[in-house]
């Protein structure tokens, strides 16, 4: 299977443009995975809105990276703001990707992160825990701590919420995707339609856990969201959902006791004795299943 893949930047994000190249480099990737010109909402739309614009900008070159890729090759679609993870190499390679393509012949998408929904967090770390038993130990060089035995591969139906910073595209997914884009509204976002056509089972999706590409904890936009009235991100708990997937992540979570502090639950609504006991017996479950496999 022939693989190759590309990282979404923007000219003037000349800052992420260096991460990114140094990121590549150092896992070995330079020439395979490849800067993709993005579209800037900024300056380029049908909209009158900047946030709009941005937001059609960024689901064009999605599209276009996508459809420009050749068309019986794997291609990996990263945003410029990812952290690669240092285990990626082990899944992102001819010979796993073959093995995933020909073992799950309807995959059209393998997500390697996402913000998945609020309570399937507890499933998702249990099964980040499995894979990454070094995480367990007081010392050790954060490749260690972070080295990974496998990744589950999970249905994304029902995991996925949104955002669509790193995944990989099957031959099989451009065909799809190829005549799904066109049929909706273009000012739609592509996670938002990512998510909408995995739950009507038009677009089948795996996940991997954990996850391999994400951004930071605290990142930036280049989308102009705040010019987008009638949408509520909700500070909060935006900040709660990418908590989750930094430590869903085989590198390091990226929180300070700050960031901490400031996502911890408040006193006055503290679980009960009897939710605290019952996500001990859960996590206790999860041991013993993984102890049987």
């Amino acid at each position: 299977m022939r693989l190759d893949g590309y990282y979404i930047n923007l000219a003037s994000s000349r800052d992420r443009f260096e991460r990114m190249e140094a990121q590549l480099s150092a896992l070995g990737y330079q020439g395979c995975i490849t800067r993709f010109p993005a579209i800037d909402g900024l300056t380029q739309g049908p909209l009158d809105n900047a946030g709009t614009n941005g937001v059609w900008a960024c689901r064009r070159s999605h599209e276009e990276a996508i459809f420009q890729s050749p068309p019986l090759s794997a291609t990996l679609i990263l945003e410029d703001d990812v952290e690669i993870s240092r285990q990626f190499p082990t899944v992102f390679n001819e010979s796993v990707i073959d093995a995933f393509v020909n073992g799950n012949a309807d995959a059209d998408v393998l997500f390697f992160d996402c913000c998945p929904f609020n309570h399937q967090a507890p499933f998702l770390l249990s099964l980040a825990e499995q894979q990454m038993r070094g995480r367990c130990a007081a010392a050790g060089e954060e490749a260690d701590r972070h080295r990974i035995s496998g990744v589950n591969l999970l249905d994304a139906k029902g995991i996925y919420a949104y955002c669509a910073a790193s995944y990989l595209v099957t031959p099989k997914g451009k065909q799809t995707l190829r005549e799904l884009f066109p049929a909706e509204r273009s000012e739609i976002a592509v996670d938002v339609l990512y998510k909408e056509w995995i739950a009507r089972g038009k677009l089948q999706a795996r996940i991997t856990v954990p996850f391999l590409a994400t951004p930071k904890f605290r990142n930036e936009s280049t989308i102009a969201y705040a010019e987008l009235e009638s949408l509520n991100l909700g500070e909060r708990e935006g900040l709660l959902s990418n908590g989750i997937r930094r430590l869903l992540f085989a590198g390091d979570a990226d929180l300070s006791e700050q960031d901490i502090l400031q996502l911890a639950i408040d006193p006055l609504t503290e679980p009960s004795p009897e939710y605290r006991l019952g996500m001990r017996f859960y996590e206790a479950c999860r041991r013993l299943l993984a102890e049987r496999q």
